[in-house]
């Protein structure tokens, strides 16, 4: 593996240089080693790169974090950085946000999509979801908050949470307030209808996409329309009954099947 800074995003790369490329997006509260398994099974035949979000990793503080504009800016800078062809992203979690924000400004440099675990359009189904889904949400930008004050107690009460809701030991041992940005910058524009534009809104992307999702998880992170986007947009969907959030990391032989049966019969 060799490890570049690029113009805005860190990244690391595997792979041969002249391979189809993909971009890997994480989420929160992961790094790049995320996708160790899958990038294991994929490098021979592609490239790899690993942007890091800022904040995680070992990518330097950046106290205020990045709200979304920003963040697309910075893929944006590194892809352009990768070269002219158009890449493959293969993205989870906030990585997913991220990644449909992108295609949705920049849809001309997008060959297809893997998406694992949150869709393009959500739509919880009872109250009780609601409720779910707003409390950790609002808990972790509140945490972020009072990280930006009191540092260890933010994190601790970050650790606290992750724990709560079943954040794998490895990804917890290294969680700060820090990483929480997404969550407070995605209430506040959702709050404040003039930063409203910097959502996802009505999102149909103009790639194919193959959505995984677990199928083991008290919420779903999509809603039964994004299924049917995706299959009128000429990609797939599937389920991996026995996974949880971090199946890629679980569920490792039957995730890098889907990928990789997707990626070669569309790359190579």
């Amino acid at each position: 593996m060799t490890a570049t800074v690029d113009r805005e995003l860190a990244i690391s790369v595997e792979g041969p240089e002249d391979a189809p490329t993909l971009v890997f997006l994480h989420g929160w509260p992961d790094d790049p080693s995320l996708w160790r398994h899958q990038v294991e099974a994929l490098r021979d035949d592609f490239r790899c790169v690993l942007p890091t979000l800022p904040n995680f990793g070992a990518t330097p503080h950046e106290p205020g974090g990045c709200d979304f504009p920003e963040l697309v800016k910075r893929l944006a800078r590194t892809i352009e950085a990768l070269g002219d062809s158009p890449v493959t992203l293969v993205t989870h979690d906030w990585g997913a946000y991220i990644g449909y924000l992108y295609e949705k400004k920049h849809p001309e440099r997008i060959e297809s999509m893997v998406a694992m675990d949150i869709g393009g359009h959500m739509q919880p189904s009872t109250l009780a979801e609601v409720a779910m889904f707003v409390s950790y949400q609002w808990a972790l930008a509140t945490f972020w908050i009072i990280g930006g004050v009191v540092p260890p107690l933010g994190t601790w009460l970050t650790r606290t949470l992750a724990r709560l809701i079943k954040v794998p030991e490895r990804q917890v041992a290294t969680l700060t307030s820090r990483l929480n940005y997404p969550y407070f910058y995605l209430w506040r524009s959702t709050l404040l209808p003039w930063l409203h534009p910097r959502l996802i809104g009505h999102y149909r992307p103009r790639c194919p996409v193959l959505f995984i999702y677990g199928g083991k998880k008290p919420l779903m992170f999509h809603s039964r329309r994004w299924l049917d986007i995706v299959d009128e947009t000429g990609g797939r969907s599937a389920c991996i009954e026995k996974g949880s959030h971090w199946f890629m990391e679980t569920e490792v032989e039957e995730t890098n099947l889907l990928v990789s049966d997707w990626l070669r019969s569309r790359l190579l």
